[in-house]
């Protein structure tokens, strides 16, 4: 396994694939190594590749500089960058006729994510994974702008799951584009996500007012020949962090969101403006949640941070400081051990008795089962499950089956890794450990002995 960076948290080697591992490594900031990529068999790059698509990582790892690549691998990078080039001039196209459609139908909105991350958080548009273009807009103009899009031809997706999102159903054009296994195909569509809320308090379970301001922020843009509205760059700051945070509590994959955090941290090491400023506007209830993501982005891609960020990031609450340190890597292994780690990290930041019950609830018993031609059964990370429909009580059963062994496993885990961490927390000495196996062997074997005379002798 691929020694990755360690700096303030306590936790042990992340239990991740070699080929990852070895891709992080060579994605670290302060000292990248990339020995053990070079050293990757050919099913290893195989495996990465695929993992890094989902993990939005592959124009990353095709910027990094390497010789003595399988010439194969080289290829593939070199194509990736090269398709995914041309899909940002769809993106741009896109972009410019559904927002002339806003514009027509009198919605106000910013653009979040995707081109706009560009050049703080990447470099360049070209260089960023792009499916969707997301616009925040009033609330009571969503069904404006949702008319708006309709017109020029967009639907509701079905596959798409909103329970747990911020925006009105995602929204496509239907077409005759059939997924070919590129994820750089410049043909493939773009959907469009009309948000109406910058951060989700009944999804979260916790109040970020401050979010409301971002909105009466928000400046102008322009990149590339196209011109947008977007947040302030703090807000953008705080948004993005506040867009892990939420992705950790669901349990999403943030990998992707935590390495671009590290580059804009690592850009503005010594950007004293800008970190002044950050801490005048953002109160420090927000900069202690966006510190959670600053820690992560420290621990795994070993970013320089400024001294306001280090300071903040040490001010935090100690349950957090020390959940951070116990279950560093945990958000990074869901992608390949899915863990519900982070309801221990959720649970600590709410104050209120019933929306802690109703996390509890939430994270050890189910939600209401799916009906037989739910997406939850027909969909599966974002592919359909079982083409053949001819047999939808088979597919009923796998899906009942599969998801009932996994929330048992996933419960029980929870439960043991959040003892043995608060175990930790209570710091009990080695001997009293030795004491209490001791005293349980001496009972086991002399059951005359009382326990109290153990204790008390």
């Amino acid at each position: 396994m691929t020694t990755l960076h360690s700096n303030t948290h306590e936790s042990s080697a992340p239990r991740i694939p070699r080929e990852f591992a070895a891709l992080l490594a060579a994605l670290q900031f302060r000292k990248p190594q990339i020995e053990a990529l070079r050293n990757l068999s050919d099913d290893e790059w195989h495996s990465l590749l695929q993992v890094s698509e989902h993990a939005h990582l592959t124009l990353p790892l095709a910027q990094l500089q390497l010789d003595s690549l399988p010439s194969w691998v080289e290829r593939r990078l070199q194509q990736n960058i090269a398709d995914n080039a041309l899909r940002f001039e769809r993106v741009k196209a896109t972009y410019r006729e559904a927002v002339l459609a806003l514009h027509h139908a009198g919605v106000e909105h910013i653009v979040i994510k995707g081109f706009t991350q560009a050049p703080d958080y990447s470099p360049d548009p070209r260089l960023r994974q792009q499916s969707d273009i997301d616009f925040v807009c009033p609330p009571e103009q969503i069904e404006r702008a949702r008319a708006a899009l309709e017109a020029i031809g967009y639907r509701a997706d079905p596959h798409v799951d909103v329970t747990n999102s911020d925006h009105a159903p995602t929204m496509i054009r239907p077409g005759n584009w059939q997924w070919r296994g590129n994820a750089f195909d410049p043909e493939m569509p773009l959907s469009i996500e009309l948000h109406f809320l910058l951060w989700n308090p009944r999804v979260s379970l916790l109040e970020v007012p401050e979010t409301q301001q971002f909105w009466e922020r928000r400046t102008s843009r322009s990149i590339d020949g196209i011109d947008f509205f977007s947040l302030d760059p703090i807000d953008h700051l705080g948004h993005l962090t506040l867009h892990i945070l939420r992705n950790l509590f669901l349990r999403e994959s943030v990998v992707h969101h935590v390495y671009e955090l590290a580059t804009f941290l690592h850009a503005h090491f010594h950007d004293d403006s800008f970190w002044n400023r950050w801490k005048s506007q953002h109160s420090s209830a927000l900069r202690e949640k966006q510190a959670i993501a600053f820690f992560l982005a420290d621990a795994w891609f070993g970013s320089d941070l400024h001294p306001a960020v280090r300071e903040q990031i040490a001010d935090q609450p100690q349950t957090q400081l020390e959940w951070l340190r116990h279950f560093t890597w945990s958000a990074l292994e869901v992608t390949f051990n899915p863990n519900k780690d982070s309801i221990w990290l959720q649970l600590s930041m709410l104050q209120d008795s019933k929306k802690k019950l109703t996390l509890l609830r939430r994270a050890f018993l189910p939600e209401a089962t799916s009906d037989m031609n739910s997406w939850r059964v027909i969909v599966r990370d974002k592919r359909v499950v079982d083409a053949d429909t001819s047999n939808p009580y088979r597919r009923y059963a796998g899906y009942l089956v599969s998801r009932g062994l996994a929330h048992t496993s996933m419960n029980l885990n929870l439960l043991s890794r959040g003892l043995a961490w608060r175990l930790k927390r209570h710091q009990l000495a080695r001997q009293f450990w030795i004491f209490l196996a001791a005293s349980f062997f001496l009972t086991w074997a002399c059951p005359s002995t009382s326990s109290s005379s153990i204790f008390f002798s």
